[in-house]
């Protein structure tokens, strides 16, 4: 069963109040109930946020801050917050800032307090100023004010980078401002998110409302955050800024650039970049650097490029799921519906929206290199509380002459302690501390009931010249003030105007006479006195005798009462101090259990930062000795390379060398991930140790106290000494028992949790050790194989190469020989030929008749023509032996290159590669 809550805690209406309960009636009752607290149609206020920041560059304010504040506008805001940067903070003036307020906060208290603005709260880190104003009708409704700081500068040491934060309740909403001044460069983007993060984890807040920066339901983020506009260079930049082309620029800013990196960031808006970057300018100018930097050794440095260093960002805190816890087992779609349905009600009961109306820049202000930026909100709320916690009366006329009585009714109950303080202020007042005169509300109380308390206030604390006054309520443990009353008159003393105390309400004149007659009171003394009548003086008589009476009857009542009060002390003193030495022991037994539940953590964390060291080293040699396979397989895919004409292939092993460098790569990759991932848990680990050490400290430093508080008695001669420092440290104690049990008990919890994620991440280590291991050995003896394949293959390429080398060389020597027999038959069948053809010349010569064709003729013709014939077939096979002779010496040539291919490739494979693998040995790692 569950029961919803909503009241003035806005924790309350994300968190869900759970309340055992047994039956459906009551289940049915809860819900009805739930749901008729819910009242959607309450009106939804809209209040203006105004915001301002502006590194000032160690200058003095200026004179006028009008225009900054926009105090002529029609539309008033009802909060000013104004974050300002590198404030002046030499060490003397940085003092006397401390001790009177810095002149920045003299020139906005004193600009905005006729208006009807108090500064609330203000907190000062160095140069980091933080200032919160508002209207004095809001101040009621502002409470749980606190301030923190964080230092970033010089390893965290240093108060010149940083943040100041200022978180409250407005209305019951947590809001929280954060005015910071990061990092400088361009480099140090990174950093400059570091330090964000740095800042939003280390600043803690008391109270379970918000507890840390993210935990409110609206934070703003502004300040001097130094981004620049990376990559752009001057001129282009320039010429952007010149014709208004802002748009260009954005997506080189290094906050945009993050943003998309960071997933804290991603939380954060901002309105568009819609004015000119604020920073660098020459002094009283609108010109950005223009003059040459000195650098050091009388170097000219470079100029500053143009950037929107000055931001003003917000965040609103997402609305969680409803948890599923809250369904029950039996419950059927229509009961989850309309308990999703209640759900989303409540949480809406009092929401929260941001509205940024404009987001601009000053440029009229110029005795800083920045130029101020500004931005103007709409906080639209629906009101958890529009009553104050107290209600303020001034009780009749009010003067110097007598006595005065404040009354106050506590309209809602509220944590009131002994250090609350009512104080009087002038209409107009400036801030907190500008009060006239105070009272201490327990220490001043005359009169109470269950409705009203009656507080005095002593006449010599009332201002003699009188004015328009208030009267505040401030609460010590909300820090803040609950209640105002209405303006009201104090009149002028009329004793110090007898008296000539007040010169400024005497006429010139008169007061010149008061002047050379000091002695008119004393003429005053010497006139006649008055005459009695003697009925007169019986009466006075009788007046001054039972006035003496009653008095010593009240004197003897006040004896009899004052001795039994003294009884029932002593009484009450020995029985409270008995039961202070009980708690005493009881709370030495709890001190020593969580002593030991801590040291036996702490013990556990300091071994496991041990074991993990031993396994980051394992990681790091890991590391080092992939470094000697990759540059083997590295230099192996180099030298293949040189491999030349055919044989420079894409082969497998040339396919197995690049997946080897895969799996190596990959591998590295991975143990670096992994190394980081172990680096930052040992990070862990030690933050965890840090905290249970001190914890541990704070233990025994609390035993000690406490077992020198139980041995002291009423008859110690050291509680005398003790008195002074216990006086000081009570009003401190904020911490409920609860929650100092649940302290120790979240560092042994984070310890826990640190350590069983090492020992996790131990056993992932272990197997990715062994894996990786394995995968590049199985990887480096496929590798292998397929080199000692490729060898193989190689070889007998060049053994059938060279075979067939052979038998072409012996045909090259059958073909020559053919050639020099085919010569020889042409010589051979050319002298036959020579023969008949000199016959037939001859012949040729017979006489008239006698040259006849007879068969001696016919048969020369018939020699000479087939003697011709067959020395033509000679010679053209003679010519086609030359032709095959040159093809086969082609073909030679070709076989002896291609063999010189091979015998490379083989050396390649075989001697170079094969040496630089031949050390790689892969071990476990």
């Amino acid at each position: 069963m569950f029961v919803l809550g909503l009241g003035n805690d806005p924790g309350t209406v994300y968190g869900f109040q759970r309340q055992e309960k047994t039956g459906v009636k009551m289940e049915q009752e809860a819900l009805s109930s739930a749901l008729s607290s819910v009242s959607l149609d309450r009106k939804i206020d809209a209040f203006r946020l105004y915001m301002v920041t502006w590194n000032v560059a160690t200058a003095e304010p200026p004179d006028d801050v009008t225009s900054l504040l926009q105090l002529n506008s029609s539309k008033k805001a009802d909060l000013y917050v104004i974050g300002l940067q590198e404030v002046r903070a030499a060490p003397l003036k940085f003092m006397t800032d401390l001790a009177f307020d810095d002149s920045w906060s003299h020139l906005f208290m004193n600009t905005l307090a006729p208006l009807g603005y108090i500064k609330v709260s203000s907190i000062r880190m160095q140069g980091l100023l933080l200032l919160f104003f508002s209207k004095i009708e809001h101040v009621p409704f502002i409470r749980d004010l606190q301030v923190m700081y964080t230092r970033t500068g010089i390893y965290g040491y240093w108060g010149n980078k940083g943040g100041v934060t200022i978180r409250l309740s407005f209305y019951g909403h947590m809001l929280c401002f954060l005015n910071c001044h990061l990092a400088a460069h361009m480099k140090y983007a990174s950093e400059r998110v570091d330090e964000f993060e740095y800042i939003l984890d280390s600043q803690t807040f008391q109270g379970k409302k918000a507890s840390s920066i993210l935990d409110h339901k609206v934070v703003f983020w502004f300040g001097d955050l130094n981004f620049r506009i990376e990559d752009h260079g001057m001129h282009f930049i320039r010429n952007c800024i010149t014709s208004k082309n802002f748009n260009l620029m954005w997506s080189k800013d290094q906050l945009t650039v993050m943003k998309k990196k960071v997933p804290k960031l991603q939380q954060f808006e901002e309105g568009p970049l819609d004015f000119q970057p604020t920073y660098k300018f020459d002094l009283n100018s609108d010109n950005y650097d223009s003059r040459v930097q000195k650098a050091w050794f009388g170097l000219n440095g470079k100029k500053r490029k143009p950037a929107w260093c000055d931001r003003i960002l917000w965040r609103v805190k997402p609305r969680p799921p409803p948890p599923e816890d809250i369904f029950e087992e039996d419950d059927d779609d229509a009961a989850k519906e309309k308990k999703k349905k209640l759900l989303e009600d409540l949480m809406e009961q009092y929401p929260l929206k941001v509205v940024q109306d404009s987001y601009t820049s000053n440029m009229e202000y110029g005795v800083s290199d920045h130029k101020p930026v500004i931005g103007t909100f709409r906080l639209e709320l629906r009101k958890m509380y529009d009553i104050p916690l107290v209600r303020l009366c001034a009780e009749g006329d009010w003067s110097a002459d007598m006595d005065a009585m404040v009354t106050y009714s506590p309209l809602q109950p509220f944590p009131s302690s002994a250090w609350d303080w009512i104080g009087l202020y002038k209409v107009g007042f400036r801030s907190i501390s500008d009060y006239i005169t105070y009272t201490w509300v327990k220490d001043d109380q005359v009169a109470f009931n269950d409705e009203v308390v009656q507080v005095y206030v002593s006449k010599e604390e009332i201002p003699v010249r009188g004015g328009e006054c208030v009267l505040c309520y401030y609460s010590s443990n909300l820090q803040c003030i609950v209640g105002i009353s209405e303006p009201f008159k104090v009149h002028e003393s009329r004793a110090a105007i007898e008296e000539g105390l007040l010169p400024e309400n005497i006429n010139g004149l008169d007061q010149a006479v008061a002047t050379v007659k000091p002695d008119s009171a004393m003429s005053r003394v010497m006139e006649p006195a008055h005459t009695f009548l003697p009925s007169e003086w019986k009466h006075a008589n009788r007046v001054h005798f039972r006035s003496a009476e009653a008095e010593r009857a009240r004197s003897e009542r006040l004896a009899a009462e004052c001795k039994r009060l003294m009884e029932e002390s002593e009484r009450s003193a020995k029985r409270m101090q008995q039961d202070a030495n009980q708690r005493l022991e009881h709370r030495i037994k709890d001190i020593k259990f969580w002593r030991q539940e801590l040291d036996q953590k702490l013990q556990e964390v300091v071994q496991e930062i041990e074991v993990l060291i031993t396994f980051k080293n394992r990681v790091e040699r890991a590391l080092e000795s992939c470094s000697e396979p990759l540059k083997a397989t590295l230099d192996c895919l180099n030298e293949r390379q040189k491999r030349v004409a055919i044989d420079l292939v894409s082969d497998e092993v040339e396919r197995e060398l690049l997946k080897e460098k895969d799996v190596i790569e990959g591998v590295i990759t991975l143990l670096q991930r992994t190394l980081e991932q172990i680096i930052e848990q040992i990070r862990l680990n030690r933050s965890a140790k840090y905290y249970l050490e001190k914890d541990l400290r704070d233990k025994f430093q609390a035993e000690r106290i406490d077992d020198f508080c139980s041995m002291l008695t009423s008859t110690s001669a050291s509680v005398e000494e003790q008195i002074g420092a216990a006086q000081f440290t009570a009003g401190g104690a904020t911490v409920t028992p609860e929650e100092w049990e649940s302290f120790s008990n979240i560092n042994i919890s984070k310890a826990e949790k640190e350590r069983n994620s090492s020992l996790s991440l131990r056993a992932l280590v272990d197997s990715l050790l062994e894996q990786t291991a394995a995968d590049m050995r199985q990887q480096h003896d496929a590798t292998g194989i397929a080199l000692e394949l490729r060898i193989q293959e190689t070889r007998t390429a060049k053994a059938q190469l060279e075979d067939q080398l052979d038998k072409l060389l012996v045909e090259i020597a059958n073909q020559e020989q053919n050639m020099e027999a085919l010569k020889v038959a042409i010589a051979d069948k050319e002298e036959p030929l020579k023969v008949a053809q000199a016959r037939l010349y001859a012949r040729s010569q017979r006489p008239g008749v006698e040259l006849c064709h007879d068969p001696v003729h016919t048969r020369l013709l018939s020699e000479v023509q087939e003697l011709t014939g067959h020395i033509m077939r000679l010679k053209e096979g003679l010519g086609h032996s030359e032709m095959e002779l040159k093809a086969l010496t082609r073909n030679q040539l070709a076989l002896e290159e291609e063999i010189q291919v091979k015998s490379n490739s083989l050396y390649i494979d075989e001697v170079v590669c094969s040496q630089l693998r031949q050390p790689i040995a892969i071990h476990n790692f």
